[in-house]
């Protein structure tokens, strides 16, 4: 019986270090911890020719037109070099007719700071589109063009 005791005693005390042990062992595990980043929605911005309008474009090729909240746009010409902030996503009437009515050459234009902002109200800054040409009317031509073809 007393063999019983001491064998009874023994897996109670081993028992009780495990239990004390245990704990002090699990919590000196490191915590590993998940980093999530956000995925922007749009990827780059492009420019309607017909409307005259800056869209945003999401990694899909999907367009965003009313996405584009505000954007500079520059140009050079001989008159010097000209930018202008615009807030929305269309070119203003005075621009417009600058570069279709006012002028005979393809002006190359390029849009800087472009902010879009997605559905839930995140700001967004796109990349800058340079390179886009933009045509003047085809009565402002030159002559000499139009002679040719």
């Amino acid at each position: 019986m007393k063999f019983l005791k001491h064998i009874f005693t023994s897996i109670i005390t081993a028992s009780c270090y495990c239990l004390l042990l245990l704990p002090a062992r699990l919590s000196s595990q490191e915590v590993e911890t998940i980093k999530i980043q956000k995925e922007d929605p749009f990827i780059k911005a492009d420019f309607d020719e017909t409307n005259y309008q800056v869209f945003a474009v999401d990694k899909y090729g999907n367009p965003y037109m009313d996405a584009v909240k505000s954007f500079k746009i520059t140009f050079q010409d001989s008159k010097g070099h000209f930018e202008a902030a615009i807030v929305g996503n269309t070119f203003p009437k005075k621009t417009i007719n600058y570069l279709t009515k006012g002028r005979s050459k393809a002006t190359n234009v390029c849009f800087k700071e472009i902010v879009a902002e997605d559905k839930e109200g995140h700001v967004q800054k796109l990349p800058d589109k340079c390179g886009v040409l933009i045509y003047p009317d085809c009565k402002n031509c030159d002559s000499k063009l139009k002679k040719k073809n």
